[in-house]
């Protein structure tokens, strides 16, 4: 009954008719010591309660981390339903780079979260990766280290073929098993895929200006749907280009979104890269996990098409315990309302959900 309680309660706060937020929280912001300096977390707790379990919580690629709104709320969400809860403020995420590093921030924090809770005589904690913050979680999960200090893993929105993903966000196509998929997608994801393919492009001058200008594009317009029409974006991307060499605004504009030329851009740097995005490959990070892995992901998530999650799956080690979750009711950023006819199927996918985050902190996934 418990059981059941605690997943209603987090139900209601972060189903698609919830507003506001709990107000019987604490939050603390720590600085660690991590490789190549300090790294910045936000510890959440219940205020009145004891925690009952930990949970590790790992952002994807956004320039304000756990200071971002939605996913302070989702923290706070979380500690108000008995769960000590750690974001980091993983360095490269903020810069909006996939990038090997992020798995040694992770690492520091989840030996954080390990001590708290062994300190307190909780459950080993459980983690869960949001978006691009798949990768380095289950990196860190698959090591003979630290992996044994989670009891459960939670990915929601993650993706396993890093091209199909890119592509998916330059070009809004999409494929289940060679068929095409007509799915949402996000115009404003652009400006971070050319942060990340600046090194490999054709760029006269220094490229620093550059990635500096698609870096504030993407800070000025994120989790802004008002801003997906491109005219809504021009003045803005026009303000940036006056910053940069008149030899680099044509690339600007194809990186902001505004132009075309995205997807040659796309296959040039791949190639170019060679195998330098090897490490952005989450399979054989999976195929060495022990702990019991929940796969969530939104039906309409703009970012990361669904069709990511049975991949994962499928990458997966033989009799590890692995569930999926496809549900309606949540894209890449919220939730939302499904239509009448999937309530009932969208309402089994969320009671999934809503129990699979009250079990993984308490080893009891499955």
């Amino acid at each position: 009954m418990e059981r059941h309680r605690r997943a209603a309660g987090l139900a209601a706060w972060l189903g698609p008719w919830s507003k506001g937020s709990p107000r019987e929280v604490s939050r603390v912001r720590r600085a660690l010591d991590a490789p190549g300096g300090a790294l910045d977390v936000h510890v959440f707790e219940p205020a009145r309660r004891r925690a009952t379990g930990g949970l590790l919580v790992v952002p994807g690629l956004h320039p304000r981390g756990p200071d971002d709104p939605r996913l302070d709320r989702f923290c706070r969400v979380l500690a108000d339903s008995g769960l000590l809860v750690v974001a980091p403020f993983v360095r490269t995420h903020l810069a909006l780079e996939v990038a090997p590093a992020a798995a040694e921030d992770v690492a520091v924090a989840l030996r954080l979260l390990a001590d708290l809770t062994r300190a307190r005589g909780l459950p080993r904690p459980a983690a869960l990766s949001i978006s691009f913050g798949s990768l380095p979680m289950l990196e860190v999960a698959a090591r003979p280290l630290e992996g044994g200090l989670v009891g459960g893993l939670i990915v929601f929105g993650g993706y396993v073929d890093f091209g199909a993903t890119i592509r998916f966000a330059a070009t809004g196509r999409a494929y289940d098993c060679g068929v095409p998929l007509a799915l949402p997608h996000d115009p404003l994801n652009a400006p971070a895929l050319f942060v990340n393919l600046a090194p490999y492009l054709d760029v006269e001058g220094p490229r620093g200006p550059l990635v500096a200008a698609w870096h504030e594009m993407a800070c000025r317009t994120w989790g802004k749907p008002e801003l997906r029409p491109p005219e809504r974006r021009v003045p803005l991307a026009d303000e940036l280009a006056r910053t940069l060499p008149p030899s680099q605004r044509a690339l600007f504009f194809v990186g902001a979104g505004l132009a075309p030329g995205a997807e040659a851009c796309l296959d040039l740097a791949l190639a170019r890269a060679g195998e330098r995005f090897g490490f952005a490959d989450p399979r054989p990070s999976l195929a060495r996990l022990r702990a019991p892995l929940l796969i969530a992901h939104g039906r309409d998530d703009d970012v990361i098409p669904w069709v990511e999650a049975p991949k994962l799956a499928a990458a997966c080690p033989p009799g590890l315990p692995v569930a999926v979750a496809l549900s309606g009711m949540f894209g890449h950023t919220g939730a939302a309302f499904p239509g009448p006819r999937s309530l009932v199927a969208e309402l089994g996918s969320l009671r999934a959900l809503m129990l699979g985050l009250v079990d993984a902190p308490h080893e009891r996934l499955a």
